[in-house]
């Protein structure tokens, strides 16, 4: 069975949460209240209640009941969820992660949210509600994650950055990795991944980087090429070996 992501479309920021910053998040809360919680991070237990009118799907009113683990460097690190009332079993089909925890988002896409709202409130709305909405709406027959899906794992890391990109295959996602991973002024004189033919600062493609140059390190990005590059590179091994099982002996 193939493992997915939900789709989120769906970023970092600079500064360390602050108790006011978690005070004003739990007076615009009040269903929400800070639990034990210890020196790395902060835990915040409560209701998420949603009342969200669609024309196509009608008013989805509902509650669920989840915990909130807030590492106390965010935004620079992405808050883990949990559905804590067992309102659906914590299976693939409805993206959690094998210690319960809710996946909602593909990491660069959850970040690039964080990056462009990096609040509490502006996590919780970017990227908790409309997966408790898509849920709610799966638990009521009325959609299966109408947001999308991406695979798990290293396979939808790659399906995310093609579409966010707007590429094709993974050799430019490999490309575009290569840019993110130096320094503008180098990586904006290498030829755009796009198939363009002209440079990164010559196309189009170039505000999309520029956007997303600062979502994760240079390092992460390095990181996600070797993995992405180790996965081609055997893919095309074995493309080799079913190439020469065609040839025929003489």
């Amino acid at each position: 069975m193939q493992q997915v992501y939900l789709k989120i479309h769906q970023s970092l920021g600079v500064i360390h949460i602050k108790i006011k910053e978690l005070e004003e998040f739990l007076e615009n809360n009040p269903q929400m209240s800070l639990a034990p919680s210890n020196p790395n991070e902060y835990v915040v237990n409560g209701i998420l209640s949603l009342d969200i009118k669609n024309d196509t799907y009608g008013n989805i009113k509902d509650k669920f009941l989840i915990r909130i683990v807030i590492p106390k460097s965010f935004p620079k690190e992405i808050p883990t969820v949990y559905e804590v009332g067992n309102r659906f079993p914590k299976t693939l089909d409805f993206h959690t992660f094998s210690d319960s925890s809710l996946c909602l988002g593909s990491p660069l896409s959850l970040r690039k949210q964080i990056k462009d709202n990096p609040t509490l409130d502006g996590f919780i709305c970017s990227c908790v509600i409309p997966y408790f909405y898509a849920i709610a709406l799966k638990l009521q027959g009325k959609g299966s994650f109408v947001f999308g899906e991406l695979y798990h794992g290293v396979e939808g890391l790659i399906q995310d950055y093609l579409e966010v990109f707007d590429l094709k295959y993974i050799n430019q996602v490999i490309e575009l990795l290569d840019i993110l991973s130096q320094k503008p002024n180098r990586g904006n004189k290498k030829k755009c991944p796009c198939g363009c033919n002209r440079i990164v600062a010559k196309c189009s493609l170039h505000k999309k980087i520029v956007e997303y140059r600062d979502v994760m390190t240079r390092k992460e990005y390095a990181t996600d090429k070797e993995i992405f590059t180790l996965i081609y590179d055997k893919w095309k091994e074995n493309q080799m070996k079913k190439r020469r099982k065609l040839i025929p002996r003489v």
